[in-house]
């Protein structure tokens, strides 16, 4: 589906299976966890626990964005959603269809939809040509011109931490992160 950033492989956050054929789709190591999609606040309650206050001043100042959070994870998470650490990655896009549909049907582990070391693709028909029989439903979004993803900061410091350059500023996470 489009996203705010590329478009993302995803799957129901709470479905083992689901999640086991993203991962084998995009040829991704269940080992390295993937981020989540939120449609709202109330869905973090299932993902992270004891999220810092500042990494909640990070989310009412600059989301819904392309920023993505790593925040502590709930111990009662499947090891496909943390990699079998004690981190989650968390973003509520700003995608009016994507956050619609994380609302009502999610939340979504969602992955660049791309193989493994490879370009994320920019259209509908070019995910079709590569996932094929893959994927089950593919929302048509029109090609993105975006190819730079989420920008990826580690919340649960002291400061936060950049872990991947991406469509928000570090600066302005910074920013909110000190007025906090």
């Amino acid at each position: 589906m489009p996203t705010d950033t590329i478009y993302g492989l995803c799957a129901y956050a709470f479905d083992p299976e689901a999640i086991e054929k993203l991962y084998d789709a995009k040829g991704r190591n269940d080992e390295k966890g993937a981020p989540v999609l939120i449609g709202g606040l109330y869905q973090l309650k299932r993902l992270a626990c004891d999220v810092p206050r500042r990494a909640l001043a990070l989310m009412d100042s600059l989301w819904p964005s392309g920023l993505t959070l790593v925040l502590p994870a709930s111990p009662f998470l499947s090891t496909l959603l943390t990699g079998g650490g004690s981190s989650i990655a968390v973003r509520m896009p700003d995608q009016a269809l994507c956050r619609i549909l994380a609302m009502s049907f999610g939340p979504f582990v969602a992955t660049s939809a791309n193989p493994s070391g490879e370009l994320p693709l920019q259209s509908a028909q070019a995910i079709s040509s590569r996932f094929q029989s893959k994927v089950a439903l593919l929302l048509d979004g029109g090609k993105t011109e975006n190819t730079r993803p989420s920008t990826v900061v580690d919340a649960r410091g002291e400061k936060p931490k950049l872990l991947r350059e991406g469509m928000v500023d570090f600066d302005s996470v910074v920013r909110a992160w000190n007025k906090a």
